[in-house]
């Protein structure tokens, strides 16, 4: 099982990296990656941080290569010939020692020298699913994904903590970061009125918002919102919903 999640990271990487060039345009290259079992990151060279839009699509051109299920050809080549037949874009990983090299090719893909473990088909990483992207700096942005399995536990874990925060702000999925805005705007609003012992109307602590939010990453959203991070957004919102009612009853008491 480790070494099927390594692999798929493996593969996901060179279908990530060509589909970011698809998307991006032909001056994307790797610069560098890392793969761990539950997460693996790629870094490309591009000027500018990514858009939520681009992600999204670089996302959706992964997924079909997977999606077509090509046979992955892997094979050894002298290096001369390599070169002459792919080109010095081969070196996505940067340079690979010997005069006999292992191309990994997925035909009308991609093709890299690599050494590392590949899956034998593009449909066995099963689903490729960024999880964030990052300026790391200037000409290099990150892009962390997971694959396979990992995937799945990603998009689980995400579901669960959905559902969790729905629960805590009493909304539904598309109304959560607004709901998540207008709590953190009242706790504010009756933590500095409690401060000054200023009257506050009961209809002042009511959560009445029902705007949705049309974006991809909600729980992102509603995190960057209340200025908070994903792993720790139904704590903090439970921690200023309880802090708002307290200071509700103690501002009641002042009038």
């Amino acid at each position: 099982d480790r070494r099927r999640q390594l692999t798929q990271h493996h593969t996901a990487t060179h279908i990530i990296n060509a589909a970011a060039r698809t998307i991006l345009g032909n001056h994307v290259n790797q610069s560098s990656a890392k793969k761990e079992l539950d997460k693996a990151y790629l870094d490309i060279t591009h000027y500018d941080a990514l858009t939520e839009e681009e992600t999204k699509e670089i996302e959706e051109e992964a997924n079909k290569t997977i999606q077509k299920g090509i046979a992955i050809k892997l094979e050894f080549m002298p290096r001369t010939t390599a070169e002459q037949k792919y080109g010095m874009r081969l070196y996505q990983g940067g340079a690979v020692p010997g005069k006999v090299i292992r191309i990994v090719e997925i035909p009308g893909i991609d093709v890299e020298a690599c050494g590392g473990t590949h899956l034998n088909n593009t449909s066995e990483a099963e689903q490729i699913k960024i999880l964030k992207t990052a300026k790391v700096k200037d000409g290099v942005v990150r892009i962390t994904f997971a694959a396979g399995n990992a995937a799945k536990q990603k998009e689980k874990a995400q579901d669960e903590m959905l559902a969790k925060v729905m629960k805590v702000l009493g909304v539904t999925e598309k109304q959560i970061p607004y709901r998540a805005q207008e709590v953190f705007v009242k706790w504010k609003a009756a933590r500095k009125a409690l401060s000054q012992k200023k009257i506050m109307h009961s209809r002042e602590f009511e959560l009445t918002s029902k705007q949705e939010y049309d974006g991809e990453d909600i729980l992102k959203k509603a995190a960057e919102l209340i200025k908070s991070q994903v792993p720790h957004l139904e704590q903090t919102l439970v921690k200023f919903k309880k802090e708002l009612e307290e200071f509700k009853k103690q501002i009641q008491k002042l009038q």
